[in-house]
């Protein structure tokens, strides 16, 4: 058994990365074949016959250089009026400036009707169904994406099992048979579901399989409760990707996710358990869990539900920066400053897509700054990590430790890796969370490590692909504000091990183990997803030529 190890491990070494070098550029063929053609949805012509097509269904009408439709007038605000869809239908705002339908001056938002006259100041437009409105692109299928992946998580699980033969825990198959089980049924139901592409689930699943081989080989006791958090994870994606369907009803309600979400972090602020410098920990029936982790998605659906309308409702502007100051007064409490950093920077997120003047930004953002440094004078474990930032090797034996250590991981790893279980960083403490980065790297090699890396990436860009054709402002809001805060507690935790960035003790998404962290990016996914399915058509009401 020892030999046939020896010899699948010099193979799986080299096939493994190649396969997942294979997967990045499959992906990005399937990501580009996935662009749907631009769709007009309407259309606006001036007095002079000059034609403006509408292809959003939230359009800024001004004369501002964030304008969706541009009417270079003097007279003309920077946010004159908004031009949005809701229920199926076509509806005029007035924001800044003075709006009339047929002559009749708007006081509030007035459904719009194919051929009716819009005037704004001195410049009369006619609204006009779209010749082109028909929209027959299909989303080609991922399977070869999918065949790849399935390719790459059973060489990894044959891997284990010889590195550890008799000693490898029984549920480690039961778990990637699972895993691989799973992706294939959800992508053929998927199939049969119109508009459903296969896009950003990739690169999550990607991340959760070797966080998976992790798991394996580092702590394997812990198997079957991080199996059974993507389960509960997946089911709650599920449960509230179709909730999402329904933003009008969250904005009702939002005062009610704010009050819970505040009453939850405030209890645990004062009431909770500590663990690694931060009392940031509940423990309900002898079940641990960190409620910062799910009140991300309460925090980003609060967002986007008190601030996706807010053009047409200006006095609600600061409701969510209060709400968002609360929240980061409650993890300051807790000392989990890495927290608040993934918190303040989705809040700066959500303000800056509602178009809140830059000024104010930079007032929060200066204000930020100054309380940052304060943290170094009265809380000095934030000042030893401040300390030890860019000079870990200087504390190579204290402060320093887990850094250098998994600095040595790393470069020991290679490209290729030791083969996993093989390495020698998961002695050190929290290297199955803060430090899981360096395992990639040291046992499964840089080539794989990057490519992790990349998988948030293209999160990013997936999610900035949605934002710009969401159904309405609220999945824009919710999906951009999302995938910041993972991008950048992403890059919080591989750049504070390698000590780029301070040591902020967050987790890898679906790579450290934390069954409430995979619980949260799950939820945070049903985001994706959400903006993804739920359009809806435009009602071809009537219309005289």
């Amino acid at each position: 058994m020892e030999g046939l190890y020896i010899y699948y491990l010099a193979i799986s070494r080299w096939l493994i990365p190649l396969l997942s070098v294979m997967l990045v550029f499959c992906w990005i063929k399937y990501y580009r074949d996935c662009k749907e053609p631009l769709k007009i949805l309407a259309g606006l012509t001036t007095s002079d016959g000059v034609n403006i097509p509408i292809t959003g269904k939230e359009n800024i009408i001004g004369r501002g250089k964030r304008a969706d439709i541009l009417i270079p007038l003097k007279s003309v605000k920077t946010k004159h009026a908004l031009l949005f869809v809701k229920g199926g239908r076509w509806h005029l705002a007035p924001v800044e400036g003075k709006v009339q339908i047929n002559l009749q001056t708007l006081s509030q938002p007035a459904p719009l009707d194919y051929g009716d006259k819009i005037t704004i100041s001195k410049q009369e437009l006619t609204f006009k169904r779209a010749v082109d409105s028909k929209h027959t692109f299909k989303i080609p299928g991922a399977w070869l994406c999918l065949l790849i992946l399935t390719v790459i998580q059973l060489l990894v699980l044959c891997q284990i099992l010889l590195r550890f033969g008799k000693e490898a825990h029984l549920f480690v198959a039961v778990a990637f048979a699972l895993l691989i089980a799973g992706e294939w049924l959800y992508y053929i139901i998927g199939r049969l579901i119109k508009r459903f592409a296969f896009i950003f689930e990739l690169p999550a699943l990607f991340l959760i399989t070797f966080g998976l081989a992790v798991n394996c080989c580092v702590y394997p006791d812990q198997l079957i409760k991080q199996t059974a958090c993507h389960l509960v994870g997946l089911l709650l994606y599920l449960i509230f990707t179709f909730v999402l369907r329904y933003p009008e009803f969250l904005e009702k309600c939002r005062y009610v996710f704010m009050a819970v979400t505040l009453a939850l972090l405030y209890y645990t602020a004062f009431f909770g358990s500590i663990l690694g410098g931060a009392q940031n920990w509940l423990t309900i029936s002898g079940f641990s869990f960190q409620p910062s982790e799910l009140c991300k998605v309460a925090f980003v659906v609060c967002g986007a539900s008190s601030l996706y309308s807010i053009i047409c409702r200006p006095k609600l502007k600061w409701e969510f920066f209060v709400f968002s100051v609360l929240c980061l007064g409650a993890l300051a409490i807790m000392y989990d400053f890495g927290a608040v950093a993934i918190f303040f920077v989705g809040m700066l997120m959500v303000l800056s897509l509602r178009l809140m003047h830059p000024g104010i930004i930079t007032a929060i953002t200066g204000a930020a700054a100054l309380g940052g440094m304060s943290l170094l004078l009265f809380f000095p474990h934030v000042t030893r990590r401040f300390s030890v930032w860019l000079h870990a090797w200087d504390f190579a034996d204290s402060t320093g430790y887990q850094q250098t250590r998994t600095m040595i991981a790393s470069a020991s790893g290679g490209l290729l890796g030791v083969g996993g279980g093989n390495g020698h960083l998961a002695p050190v403490s929290a290297s199955d969370s803060d430090l899981v980065f360096g395992i990639v790297s040291e046992e499964w090699g840089a080539i794989i490590a990057i490519t992790l890396a990349l998988c948030f990436a293209a999160l990013g860009m997936y999610a900035y692909r949605l934002a710009k054709n969401a159904d309405s402002a609220f999945y824009s809001i919710a999906v951009l504000s999302s995938a910041v805060m993972i991008i950048f507690q992403a890059g919080l935790n591989i750049f504070g091990s390698l000590d780029l960035l301070p040591l902020t003790g967050v987790t890898l998404i679906f790579v450290s183990r934390g069954g409430t962290s995979i619980i949260s990016a799950w939820l945070m996914l049903s985001l994706f997803k959400a903006a993804e399915i739920h359009k809806k058509e435009i009602s071809p009401w009537r219309y005289e030529e």
